[in-house]
């Protein structure tokens, strides 16, 4: 009867037999025979072999040779979130890296797993703390003047031009798997930032990765931002005016942002650090978009832009408010875990 072997003891016979003098060709021989066809597969083999020549005689995986050493953040942030679950060993192997190419870029993008769960950012207690602070003094402001149609808010997100991922394949014992191509890692993306309301969509633009939202062009959004609410939502202008929910701890909200929003009378809501829960755009805008993009591919720039139109264009009329109104149970639901990331 033919014995299964874990890696680890597959590894340490080839190290035996590599301290025996023998080729990679015979050792893959040698164990097949010991230990059942397909066992050991010479292309690894060799890789180990030319590991222990260089000194090296860990047995614990490592980059491997060819396999790239970078990694799309955006690529790999979608594929860890869409399964909370997933190990990054499994979120590894999806994008065809090395482990230690994910962990590095998880601590890049902020990510930590909590009791099985991702969570965008390791709070510190002042951050927990920030967190209730503002969602609780934020659910007395709305109880006792509601103020969610004066909302308007804001984020920007990568639209990437390959959103396909590698099907699973459910196969015979002896069949062998359809081949994929690889995921571009470093494939193109555009970025589009978002303006919206309660009411519906206000503002939106496109950049490419060869530009960047400074305070400069942050400033100059909002003013187009801010001539488009004038034409379709003048009546949040002449009430008691608008209310801004951004990132506002971001490096472009600098002091040409805030003179500007100064200028044209806008309150900025207070935003604490390190939370996408409590942003409408990230919790419910652009989770509704990933799965709007799953699965499409995009020849270039205007594809990309015409699908994101597309799924503007698909979003019901109660779209919209009802992710504003959603901020009241994220509050609630911040203040409930004592500033903790919550489902």
């Amino acid at each position: 009867m033919e014995m299964m072997l874990d890696k680890k003891q597959i590894r340490a016979i080839f190290l035996f037999e590599f301290k025996m003098g023998h080729k990679a060709a015979e050792t893959t021989r040698n164990i097949n025979n010991a230990f059942g066809p397909g066992t050991a597969k010479e292309h690894t083999v060799q890789w180990w072999f030319k590991k222990f020549c260089k000194g090296d005689e860990s047995l614990e995986d490592e980059e491997r040779s060819g396999r790239p050493l970078e990694v799309d953040n955006d690529q790999l942030r979608s594929v860890m979130e869409a399964d909370p679950l997933r190990t990054t060993r499994e979120g590894a192997e999806e994008l065809n890296v090395g482990h230690s190419t994910v962990i590095r870029h998880l601590k890049q993008i902020a990510k930590v797993k909590k009791l099985d769960k991702w969570v965008p950012h390791e709070l510190t207690e002042h951050q927990r703390n920030r967190r209730f602070e503002v969602s609780s003094s934020l659910l007395v402001r709305n109880n006792n003047e509601p103020f969610l149609d004066r909302i308007v808010t804001c984020d920007e997100k990568w639209i990437l031009y390959d959103n396909q991922r590698q099907p699973a394949q459910r196969l015979d014992r002896e069949a062998a798997p359809e081949h994929f191509p690889k995921p571009d890692l470093h494939q193109e993306k555009v970025l589009v930032t978002v303006w919206w309301s309660a009411a519906g969509l206000i503002h939106y633009s496109f950049l490419t990765p060869s530009e960047s939202i400074a305070s400069e062009k942050y400033a100059q959004q909002i003013d187009e931002m801010h001539r488009k609410l004038q034409r379709l939502q003048p009546a949040l202008l002449s009430r008691k005016g608008p209310i801004l929910l951004h990132d506002n701890t971001r490096p472009q909200v600098t002091q040409p942002t805030l003179q500007k929003l100064n200028e044209l009378g806008y309150e900025v809501l207070p935003h604490p650090p390190h939370s996408p829960d409590l942003s409408p755009t990230r919790y419910h805008l652009f989770k509704h978009l990933d799965n709007f993009l799953q699965g499409k591919r995009f020849l270039n720039q205007q594809d990309a832009e015409n699908a994101f139109q597309e799924f503007i264009e698909s979003r019901s009329t109660d779209f919209y408010a009802i992710g504003i109104n959603q901020l009241i149970s994220c509050w609630q639901k911040c203040v409930d875990c004592n500033g903790s990331y919550f489902d």
